[in-house]
């Protein structure tokens, strides 16, 4: 049940770890929308969800009641946790990336916001397991 429920929020790691490791010049101008720092804003949507996916995983999966118990504090930590990983990654590892502070702090930005969106809904709707 474990995997059942964490399933997405492996998947979106995946795609996060592929997403920021990726050369930035095979990303589009966004010239048409000329938002300021829009890289920070990307970085905190997708930590966002990760956060999300996680903590409903944890939430909902029955194989370890430690993990239930604690879902939003594992959920946090573990977000954070892979923030500064996927930083460290851009700053050393990745060719043609760079770490930065703002994106790791837009980051833990998007793990706080996505585990208060999930305990928003969770007193909203019962999510079934």
């Amino acid at each position: 049940m474990f995997i059942k429920y964490n399933f997405p929020g492996i998947i979106w790691a995946l795609l996060i770890l592929l997403l920021l490791g990726l050369p930035s010049n095979n990303f589009p101008e966004t010239s048409f929308l000329n938002i300021h720092h829009l890289d920070k804003i990307v970085h905190g949507g997708l930590f966002l969800v990760f956060v999300f996916l996680l903590t409903r995983g944890f939430y909902m999966q029955n194989s370890f009641s430690f993990v239930n118990k604690n879902a939003f504090i594992l959920s946090i930590i573990a977000g954070i946790l892979y923030g500064g990983f996927t930083e460290i990654l851009q700053g050393n590892v990745f060719t043609e990336r760079t770490s930065d502070i703002f994106d790791f702090l837009a980051d833990v930005a998007g793990c706080i916001i996505g585990l208060l969106i999930f305990s928003a809904l969770r007193q909203k709707y019962v999510f079934k397991k």
